[in-house]
């Protein structure tokens, strides 16, 4: 088991030196830093792990958007025992009765001396978010010292420790204990044990048409059923995808059961999901899904109910609840790929004859670009779009049914067995 572990360079020293004295059945891959800036460049370098563990809450806020949401992520805290360590090496009337205190919850200072029965007058924490900056903190603790000179600042970031120190300000740096390291690389192990577990729990799917986008071609009852029927069996391609059952066809909404991986694989790790566009483009209309995990069908039906509610709220979206709670969103509404606007007709004509979708059309074009060669293989295929072989077959044998693509040879890799090499002619007179 592979742990990344990304925090600030001394922190990480801090850490690794505390994981020496335990036994953990992990290998960890440290990605350190100087300055919080540089996390948007090392985010992206975390390949071929098994989770994500950041030093703090800090850099954790600041990243948890750009990291793949595959990948079971957790941050370590710091928690009572680093607050007891400082106050126990302090002499009794020199410790502090008004703290202003960041990465720590006030509640847990207030814990921490009603066991010790210390008195406190005032503790002052900051509410941590990613619009938040360094000075931003820093200014937060020295409002509450010049509000109160006998308030006492804790902080758990180095770089606001040096940031108030440079301006001559008292300050005392909180550090990790091995109780607070241990209890957060148990935290993400669980976490990944629980992942590779969780593949198999199932996945309830609810598929809503949002009311006031309803194409309303037909005028009478008998019509408005024939289409409303000819969209449900579309669903059944969807439904074949997701090797899905489905468990209630008696109202408009439609729902399935699945289980996660196969919804995870389907999305893409929560990339995309193509069957919104499919539908719009197809009926005109636009939809709204559900989707939850469960340790059971009956927590996953709860959870799809919820999630389904926070979607039709936004409309034409997807919203994902997982069994921890977590809401997840494969698509996000202001930054959609699946509106229409933004394919052409032509990449519209090709997805239509083709039944694959724009996005992947479009993705499609994009890797014929970069390498200069309308020439690939399934496997190549299947590589540039992150799914798996037999996905890129499957895309490879739609493209040559609609004439889209012919073969033109075999490559032999050095390993394995050949592989049928085809040129995509996009150009053809078909798509037009």
């Amino acid at each position: 088991m592979n742990i990344a572990l990304v925090g600030v360079d001394k922190r990480i020293v801090e850490i690794l030196n505390l994981t020496k004295l335990m036994s953990l059945p992990i290998e960890i891959t440290a990605y350190p830093y100087s300055v919080y800036t540089e996390l948007k460049e090392i985010i992206p370098t975390i390949k071929n792990v098994d989770g994500i563990l950041f030093a703090g809450n800090f850099p954790y806020v600041l990243s948890v958007e750009e990291i793949d949401k595959s990948i079971p992520t957790a941050f370590l805290e710091f928690d009572e025992t680093g607050i007891m360590k400082l106050m126990a090496s302090l002499p009794f009337h020199q410790v502090p009765k008004a703290i202003s205190i960041d990465s720590v919850q006030g509640a847990v200072v207030k814990h921490v001396y009603r066991e010790l029965n210390f008195p406190l007058t005032e503790v002052s924490a900051v509410q941590r978010s990613k619009s938040l900056t360094v000075a931003d903190i820093a200014k937060f603790h020295i409002a509450n010292y010049q509000k109160n000179p006998e308030t006492s600042i804790l902080t758990c970031l180095f770089s606001v420790n040096k940031y108030l120190k440079d301006q001559n300000y008292p300050c005392t740096l909180i550090n990790h204990t091995y109780f607070s390291v241990l209890k957060g690389v148990n935290k993400i192990i669980n976490a990944i044990n629980f992942k590779n577990s969780s593949g198999n729990h199932p996945a309830v799917v609810i598929i809503k048409i949002d009311k006031s986008e309803k194409k309303k071609p037909e005028q009478n009852e008998f019509r408005s059923q024939r289409f409303l029927y000819k969209y449900f069996d579309y669903l059944l391609d969807f439904q074949e995808q997701l090797q899905s059952f489905v468990f209630n066809r008696g109202s408009e909404n439609y729902y399935l059961i699945s289980t996660r991986n196969l919804i995870e694989e389907y999305t893409n790790n929560y990339q995309d999901f193509p069957l919104l566009y499919d539908v719009f483009v197809k009926f005109g209309f636009t939809i709204s899904v559900g989707i939850g995990y469960g340790m059971n069908p009956i927590n996953a039906f709860t959870n799809a109910t919820e999630a389904l509610e926070i979607a039709v709220k936004t409309r034409n979206t997807v919203k994902v609840l997982t069994e921890s709670g977590q809401v997840i969103s494969p698509v996000d509404q202001k930054d959609s790929t699946y509106n229409v606007k933004k394919f052409d007709g032509k990449i519209i004509r090709i997805s239509e004859k083709s039944g694959i979708t724009a996005e992947n059309i479009s993705k499609i074009f994009t890797i014929l670009e970069r390498q200069g060669s309308n020439h690939l293989t399934a496997y190549d295929l299947s590589k540039a779009l992150g799914t798996t072989t037999r996905s890129g077959n499957r895309l490879i044998g739609k493209l040559f049914q609609a004439g889209y693509a012919k073969e033109s040879g075999i490559e032999q890799p050095a390993k394995g067995r050949p592989r049928r090499v085809y040129e995509l002619q996009f150009e053809s007179p078909l798509d037009c």
